[in-house]
């Protein structure tokens, strides 16, 4: 907190991962949840770096169900995914192709159906992150149908990307190893339907930054030393638009909610955040619907030199954008500087 109150300049909370999970640890959870840090990331995937075992898992599961927190999953079979990996190496495979290719949907869909067991037997929410492929999809909608408190993100690169990306000259590949990776194309119709459904509740990046130029370039000749991540969070909301508004997929209602109204529900900032009204902060986007951009990697405001989605032209563009009321953003352009950012205590999570 101390150093976000001097740099902040829009309002900010914070989001845990765990990673030790001893009874000392599931104490610091309920004293974070006090204090307004309600949501806490968990992963099935990396093993001897983030991945908890469902012990600790359901034991943290059993503390948000008490104290009102929200577990987020990054729902992967590690441990399967860790021996497809070894023998990929092995037989010589070692090109970006196969971080995707070691990484199967069932592995997804696996972990996804064992976090929503563990949080059923548990009585507790749980919100699956950048869910990518449709087998991962069947397990959330078939525990929402049965009533269970669960829900689910996909992101922009699953609904416009596939692994045709990773066909692409030399090592251009490595810009597109991101975790989930990326899947077969036939996935992303099936994603877009979720989201009109109501099966996933928001569009979120899983926004993680490498440069291509000497980060990603490290994994040279070995899948598994290219650092693990993609940059997306400048363009979510044109994509989402672009792809679900402009092209008939769902309603502009749909659209707010998946962007903003949702998400401020389940992480406890609304009514204040996530909609438009007497009393909240007025945290606006002007968009323009009949805009149109082609996304590149020349324009864009975000510090890497490249774009996932390079060439891919949008119909729907922000024009403005207001902090507390404020112009801050114009035609592309800052204009002013909005104030100091505030630590937002955010509420436990209740069911939206």
């Amino acid at each position: 907190m101390q150093k976000a109150s001097d740099k902040a300049v829009c309002d900010y909370s914070f989001h845990c991962i765990l990673t030790d999970l001893a009874d000392a640890q599931l104490e610091e959870m309920n004293a974070l949840v006090r204090e307004g840090v309600t949501s806490f990331k968990m992963f099935m995937a990396y093993p001897g770096v983030f991945m908890l075992d469902d012990g600790s898992i359901f034991k943290a599961l059993r503390t948000t169900a008490k104290n009102g927190g929200l577990v987020c999953m990054h729902a992967e079979n590690g441990n399967a995914i860790d021996v497809i990996v070894q023998q990929a190496l092995a037989e010589g495979k070692t090109a970006p192709k196969y971080h995707a290719l070691t990484r199967p949907t069932t592995a997804e869909a696996e972990a996804t159906a064992r976090a929503i067991a563990l949080a059923e037997m548990a009585g507790a929410p749980v919100y699956i992150v950048h869910l990518s492929c449709h087998d991962a999809l069947e397990k959330v909608r078939e525990a929402r149908d049965r009533g269970l408190p669960v829900y689910a993100e996909t992101c922009p690169q699953y609904l416009y990307l596939s692994l045709e990306n990773f066909d692409v000259p030399g090592f251009e590949g490595a810009k597109y190893v991101f975790t989930p990776p990326l899947r077969e194309k036939w996935n992303q119709e099936k994603l877009w339907n979720g989201l009109k459904c109501d099966h996933l509740q928001v569009v979120s990046t899983d926004h993680c930054p490498f440069c291509f130029k000497e980060q990603k370039e490290l994994g040279l000749g070995d899948f598994t030393k290219i650092p693990n991540g993609g940059p997306g969070v400048e363009h979510r909301m044109s994509l989402i638009y672009s792809g679900g508004v402009h092209q008939g997929r769902f309603s502009l209602n749909r659209f707010v909610e998946l962007v903003s109204t949702t998400p401020a529900k389940l992480f406890g900032l609304y009514p204040r955040k996530g909609t438009i009204g007497v009393g909240s902060d007025a945290d606006l986007v002007i968009f323009d619907p009949a805009k149109k951009h082609t996304i590149s990697a020349k324009t864009h405001h975000m510090r890497v030199d490249y774009s996932m989605f390079e060439g891919i032209e949008v119909t729907g563009m922000p024009v403005m954008v207001l902090s507390r009321g404020r112009v801050v953003v114009e035609n592309d352009k800052f204009v002013g500087r909005p104030g100091a950012g505030e630590f937002l205590k955010r509420s436990a999570y209740t069911q939206p």
